[in-house]
């Protein structure tokens, strides 16, 4: 038994659309082109596949179990064709790792274009802190990770991405002085961060430690987004990307901070292993500087 695709399109269009006319007009084929169809495949399988004897087709039980099978086969052909079509184009699931900030900021416009343009591809997502996400990649467990300056090695590729303004916020419900305020102000003050290897978390200590002191309390949390709603609520003083906290600036619900001294930016890479069975995640690297630019320019 040999079946052909254009008849399991025109079952499946069928059953879609609810009509032989609206199947024909779909796949640009006369009526009487997708009933033959049909019935050759009728014949081949050597069952009745639709209910002709009421007003409106109907898919019979064989008819619907073809159809599960015919979809699949259908997905399969589109994906592939997309693939044939852009020699650029990345097959596969990609094992991608994703820092906080950057999920928060950049990942849904990330994947909405990357599956626009990659049909044939999946992403498998891993959110988490860059000393973790750097293990990883070095360890063949991801493909490609968006995170702090990695150490450079032979089989990473490394490029620079984006820096993040960092500053201190707080809720103005805290009533923290609008005077300039060093790290002796805060350091009695609960510190929000996340927990340690994070980037954030260093910088805390670094920016304390440049006065010889330590935060007397820092709660962690691995979400930025719960961190930002904690800040809100008051619990205590937040290190966030100013990128991050920008509605809640625009609604008051958060106040920056006029700190000294002053905070490094927080620098972003994207960090890929060079030989890829996927193809060649220098495409993904670019689509992401292209997005980082757009927003960058608004």
């Amino acid at each position: 038994m040999r079946w052909r695709l254009d008849q399991l399109e025109a079952l499946v269009w069928i059953s879609r659309l609810g009509s032989f006319r609206a199947a024909a007009k779909r796949l640009n084929v006369s009526q009487p082109a997708v009933s033959g169809r049909i019935r050759e495949l009728e014949r081949q399988t050597g069952a009745k596949l639709i209910d002709r004897s009421q007003l409106r087709p109907r898919i019979t039980r064989r008819g619907a179990e073809i159809i599960r099978y015919a979809e699949q086969i259908i997905r399969i052909g589109e994906h592939l064709t997309a693939h044939l079509k852009s020699k650029e184009a990345l097959v596969g699931t990609i094992r991608m790792g994703v820092a906080d900030s950057f999920a928060v900021t950049h990942l849904a416009p990330l994947l909405e274009r990357f599956a626009k343009l990659h049909p044939a591809a999946s992403v498998e997502l891993d959110v988490g802190f860059s000393a973790n996400l750097e293990r990883k990649l070095r360890a063949a467990e991801l493909d490609i990770a968006f995170l702090h300056a990695p150490v450079p090695g032979p089989d990473l590729a490394i490029e620079p991405l984006l820096e993040y303004e960092l500053a201190w916020f707080a809720s103005p419900r805290l009533n923290l002085s609008k005077a300039i305020l060093r790290p002796a102000d805060l350091a009695d003050i609960p510190v929000l961060s996340n927990p340690e290897p994070s980037h954030l978390y260093g910088t805390i200590m670094d920016w304390f430690g440049t006065a010889g002191l330590a935060a007397h309390r820092i709660n962690t949390c691995s979400s930025l987004s719960i961190i930002t709603k904690l800040a809100i609520d008051g619990f205590g003083v937040a290190l966030l990307p100013v990128a991050l906290v920008e509605a809640e600036l625009r609604n008051h619900a958060l106040r920056r901070l006029r700190t000294k001294p002053e905070l490094p930016p927080s620098r972003f890479t994207v960090a890929y292993r060079k030989h890829s069975e996927i193809g060649d995640l220098a495409i993904v690297v670019q689509l992401a500087r292209e997005l980082v630019q757009a927003r960058e320019a608004t």
